[in-house]
């Protein structure tokens, strides 16, 4: 049987793989945070190590598990009946620690991918494709304006965050994160002499990007073509009549390199960013375990949410 731990509501990249399993007539059962504390009865026996869910044993039936957004909306609606902030704040970490055990229990089932492996951030991963041979944006991460000035004054720069480019609400009013371009003036113009520490990064001269999805040693890149090739960050284009999504082929020494790198990562799944630059260097930015990967295959025909649906039918029957 295969398990899927996703959201409780539509996931763009979960459902499309549902989908496919239902074709197939595969055996599966979704389970969300909310079939913990409300939608279903379950029952874990600590000591018989069974996991009673809709009278299944999933610890018995279960051989492969789709892993994906999971914890992400770990926020519990539970103001009616519990009022304070404080017993919500308990509750969130009595169900973070209720989850870590299920991750225990599942430990030698096959993960697509393992929950332990996700949390990669994006300094580490520049460092360690640096190690597999990958080329990687100059980089520094800093809290003041003296050392960001002398890096502005050497890169064309940017600022992205560390960990996750969101947006928050305040009122009426949403405000999202872009990787922006950084000059000089703008630290004038701040008059902050320190600051939260921030990550700059050389912004590169780019001829295009490259998304890349990685599905157990196979690669599926798509190049990302955009009339104006100054901008800093592709989201902002993604909706725009000027982008075209054209299927790629690295060189073999560099799917050798990202081979290597999603080994040392232990990933064995993820959406590589890179970028190739006018005099043809491949430069890798980041990698997202939980990444998206509808858009690259709808336009490159890549049939991507299929492939995956026939990887866990696999490994199930393995």
């Amino acid at each position: 049987m295969v398990l899927i731990l996703s959201f409780d509501e539509y996931e763009q990249c979960t459902d499309p793989v549902i989908d496919w399993l239902l074709y197939y007539k595969v055996n599966f059962i979704k389970l969300t945070q909310q079939d913990l504390y409300s939608n279903s009865k379950f029952k874990i026996d600590i000591i018989n190590n069974t996991f009673l869910f809709n009278n299944i044993d999933l610890v018995k039936e279960v051989n492969c598990i789709y892993y994906r957004r999971f914890e992400d909306n770990l926020n519990l609606n539970l103001r009616n009946s519990y009022p304070t902030n404080q017993a919500m704040f308990e509750l969130k970490y009595e169900l973070k620690d209720l989850i870590k055990y299920i991750y225990f229990i599942f430990r030698d089932k096959v993960w697509f991918p393992a929950p332990e492996n996700i949390a990669i951030d994006k300094l580490t991963a520049l460092s360690i494709a640096k190690e597999c041979g990958l080329s990687i944006p100059s980089s520094i991460v800093t809290n003041n304006s003296d050392d960001t000035a002398n890096f502005i004054s050497r890169n064309n720069s940017i600022v992205k965050p560390i960990r996750f480019s969101g947006y928050y609400t305040k009122g009426d009013i949403t405000y999202n994160v872009y990787t922006n371009s950084i000059f000089i003036e703008d630290l004038r113009r701040w008059h902050c002499k320190q600051f939260f520490p921030t990550l700059i990064q050389e912004k590169i001269e780019k001829a295009f990007e490259i998304r890349t999805f990685y599905l157990d040693g196979d690669i599926y890149a798509s190049a990302i073509l955009v009339q104006d090739e100054k901008y800093d960050d592709i989201k902002r284009n993604f909706n725009t009549e000027y982008i075209k999504w054209i299927p790629y082929k690295f060189p073999e020494e560099i799917e050798h390199s990202i081979r290597l790198f999603m080994s040392k990562v232990s990933l064995n799944t993820g959406s590589i960013d890179m970028m190739k630059t006018k005099e043809g260097k491949f430069v890798f930015i980041e990698v997202n375990p939980v990444g998206q990967f509808m858009a690259p295959s709808d336009r490159c025909n890549y049939y991507i949410e299929q492939k995956i649906a026939k990887w866990l039918i696999k490994n199930d029957k393995k």
